[in-house]
Parts: structure tokens; C-alpha cells; sequence
């Protein structure tokens, strides 16, 4: 018996999507920037590729997950993000330290 890996699975087995994860670099203004220690991104990201979510990243430090949006949403919401983070900085937010990868 084969065990291929393109076989579809037996009904009521689930197999598990990877995440998917899309991050976009900030871009400071100058005045800014001189501010700014850390690189920062706004990542949106989804488990099963219907909800995701949008958060920002700081050097070891990440947001609070906001969400669920659709994938559409989510990248309106992760460019509406950028550009005021872009104008206004991080100082604004509210981040939670993390040491774990993506």
C-alpha cells in the first residue's frame, strides 16, 4: 500500500495548513525615524487561510493581534497601519515582549 503524499486524505481526517504570514517593512519619515530604535513591520497572517490578523513588530516586541479580518481586510488594515506608524512612529502602541520565532 502507497503512501503517497498527493492522496486525498479519508473523510473527517483534517490535515493542517501552515500559516501564512505577509510582513511589510516600515518606512519612517526622517523626523522620525531618528527615533525609531528598532525595525519595525505590520505582518498579517492567518492560520486556516480564512481569519487573519494584522499585528506590528518592533525588534523582540510584537502587538496584540487584531482581527479577525478577511485577507482583504487585513491589507487595508496592514497599510493603514504602515502609514501612520510611518508618520506618527511606535510610540503610540502597545507591544509585549516576545522571544519566539515566527
Amino acid at each position: 500500500m502507497s503512501t503517497s503524499p498527493d492522496r486525498n486524505p479519508p473523510a473527517g481526517v483534517h490535515t493542517p495548513t501552515p500559516a501564512r504570514h505577509y510582513s511589510r517593512s516600515i518606512i519612517f519619515i526622517d523626523e522620525i525615524a531618528k527615533h525609531e530604535p528598532h525595525p519595525t513591520s505590520v505582518e498579517i497572517f492567518s492560520h486556516d487561510g480564512n481569519k487573519w490578523y494584522c499585528q506590528v513588530r518592533c525588534g523582540e516586541q510584537k502587538t496584540q493581534p487584531m482581527g479577525p479580518f478577511t485577507e482583504r481586510q487585513a491589507e487595508r488594515v496592514q497599510e493603514a497601519r504602515r502609514s501612520r506608524i510611518a508618520e506618527k512612529g511606535t510610540a503610540w502602541l502597545v507591544f509585549e515582549r516576545t522571544g519566539e520565532d515566527w
